[in-house]
């Protein structure tokens, strides 16, 4: 018979060796093969995201970080905002916020984007580039964190593949930008938005303000019925709004909402023909429409039904996407955002790695929906194949048909947005007579918008002006000028413009004295005139919707040179030249 003494000791016997034996199987679990390898991944993938991308860019500043810290700057500083989108403008403030190089432009963004570094603002560009980059750090834990919390994967697992998102990644660190706190924002709108609908709606304003796609979302809350967090984004968009004309007055919006919004929305940003933006809406414009010096060799040239798909395309990328989400039989948010990314993604006129990386928690939730093994490594190796540089390397297939092959990130997109759709097992839509009626009329409003885009592309190369012919054309040039009977121009390259602008009046006056030539928006875009200054009499040259800049005399007086952004991406002009008699 055991005494009290001896049972407790032999009870605290027992409890020790169950201690023991769960300590054992834990530590099992903890090194078991497949939880080793992850951490060996890890390891391998995270030491080559420090060594190659966060490292230097604490040493060092390239684009796009001064697109972002510059504009803040200038909005710090109490610079004049008449003239934020203009890039002669630009270049003079990079200079005087002490950046010397890479080139900076504050092109097709929101005016609210002068703002994401306006707290970064008042340290020297390195130190705000240090600061930016422990930011994007504090974020993407974030991102795991929330990530691995919904879609169930171990705090491991869900950093391997953020980590297999690679170049992505990486480029949001090197270039200073700003999508990996975008990531934030949207998955923390869609997370959050039932148990915390005032953060939900924060991160909503904040994200559509910036970046404009994010605003997808509040359709997303009515959809799903989230109807505090709608009104909460509303009401911080009118306040962030609010703060946002405060601190930088109304010219900017004006430009935006003036000159910007429609050029963005019909995709002529930048270089619209880029193969290298990887994207549907790039594909269709590389496809489809001729440019002597941009896109030379089309698959056919047919700019009617360039203009005819393009919205055809958007608006039934986003009617499905929603659709499937509002009749979805599966629940799964991290599902639905992914759907709501790749949406974004197919109907974006241009995109770079680092844009990818807003995939990475749809990706987490696919992965964590696969039940083997070989399909969750399948997807984590489509993930990083999207993600990586090497999407550009069949960039040199430019032409013809055989161009189909330059956009290989955009045919994974495509793929990657109907299997997050088929996951969410939508309810098959009725056809009916009135859904039939609806298809045709919407059908006829596209051909009418088709037809008068066409027209508005035809009458912008109608005016007489006509392309000059340069010996090295860059993406953006200038400020056409005669120096000893020599065309120059100011050229925007790597490093900024080739050379101080030179015109800080934008007015030329002809060689006799009795023309001057300017810019003027008066008619809702920029085109030019000349005023006689004997008369004071004024006659447009230019008709063009796009923007007509800079104007300087011929040396012997009967004709204009000027800068154009005609069927081109947004003031990222060439030159052209026009007669002042109309000859």
């Amino acid at each position: 018979m055991k005494t009290a003494d001896s049972r407790g000791v032999y009870l605290y016997t027992l409890d020790w060796e169950a201690q023991k034996t769960s300590t054992v199987i834990k530590a099992t679990v903890m090194l078991s093969p497949r939880r080793i390898a992850i951490a060996a991944a890890i390891l391998i993938f995270g030491s080559r995201l420090i060594f190659l991308y966060v490292l230097p860019s604490l040493q060092t500043i390239v684009t796009d970080f001064p697109n972002y810290y510059v504009s803040a700057w200038a909005v710090r500083h109490g610079e004049p905002l008449t003239q934020l989108y203009n890039p002669l403008w630009f270049e003079r403030a990079k200079r005087r916020a002490g950046i010397e190089r890479p080139a900076a432009l504050f092109n097709y963004f929101p005016p609210m984007n002068a703002m994401i570094m306006w707290p970064l603002a008042t340290l020297a560009p390195i130190a705000a580039k240090r600061a930016w980059t422990v930011v994007n750090i504090i974020a993407l834990m974030v991102v795991i964190h929330l990530a691995a919390k919904v879609s169930g994967l171990e705090w491991l697992a869900a950093t391997l593949i953020a980590l297999l998102a690679g170049d992505a990644l990486g480029n949001n660190f090197t270039y200073g930008q700003f999508y990996v706190v975008l990531t934030l924002f949207m998955l923390s709108a869609v997370v959050l938005s039932e148990r915390w609908p005032l953060i939900a709606g924060v991160a909503t304003a904040a994200g559509t303000l910036t970046k404009i796609f994010p605003g997808f979302l509040l359709a997303y809350f009515v959809i799903r019925r989230q109807y505090r967090a709608f009104v909460w984004s509303i009401a911080t968009l009118a306040l962030l709004a609010a703060f946002e004309y405060a601190a930088m007055g109304w010219a900017p919006h004006h430009t935006y909402v003036q000159e910007v919004l429609g050029r963005t929305l019909r995709g002529e940003i930048q270089d619209p023909y880029n193969v290298h933006w990887n994207t549907l809406q790039a594909f269709l414009r590389r496809a489809l429409l001729r440019d002597d010096l941009l896109n030379p060799a089309p698959i056919l040239d047919a700019s009617w039904l360039f203009f005819f798909l393009r919205p055809l395309l958007s608006i039934s990328v986003v009617a499905a996407t929603l659709y499937c989400i509002s009749r979805s039989r599966r629940c799964h948010v991290l599902l639905e955002y992914g759907a709501l990314i790749a949406m974004v993604s197919l109907v974006s006129p241009s995109q770079a790695s680092y844009h990818q990386f807003l995939f990475y928690p749809g990706m987490a939730g696919l992965i964590a929906r696969e039940k083997s093994w070989p399909n969750k490594l399948c997807w984590g190796l489509v993930f990083t194949m999207m993600c990586s540089n090497l999407m550009g390397a069949t960039a040199r297939y430019d032409h013809g048909v055989a161009m189909i092959a330059a956009f290989p990130r955009a045919w994974i997109v495509v793929i990657l947005w109907l299997v997050f759709l088929l996951m969410l097992d939508p309810r098959l839509p009725r056809i009916s007579l009135a859904a039939v009626a609806s298809a045709a009329a919407a059908i006829v409003v596209l051909v009418a918008i088709a037809v008068a885009e066409n027209r508005r592309w035809i009458a912008d190369v109608s005016d007489g002006a006509s392309r000059v012919l340069l010996e090295a054309p860059a993406d953006l040039e200038i400020e056409p000028r005669f120096v000893a009977g020599r065309l120059v121009t100011s050229v925007l390259g790597p490093d900024g413009f080739n050379g101080p602008p030179q015109m800080e009046d934008a007015a030329s006056t002809s060689p006799d004295g009795k023309w001057t030539a300017f810019a003027t928006d008066q008619r809702g875009n920029w085109d030019i005139a000349i005023r006689s200054n004997e008369t004071g009499e004024i006659r447009f040259l230019t008709s063009s919707s796009a923007n007509d800049l800079t104007p300087s005399f011929s040396p012997d007086g009967r004709s204009v040179y000027f800068a154009s952004d005609r069927h081109r991406g947004y003031r990222f002009t060439t030159i052209y030249r026009v007669s002042i008699d109309g000859q």
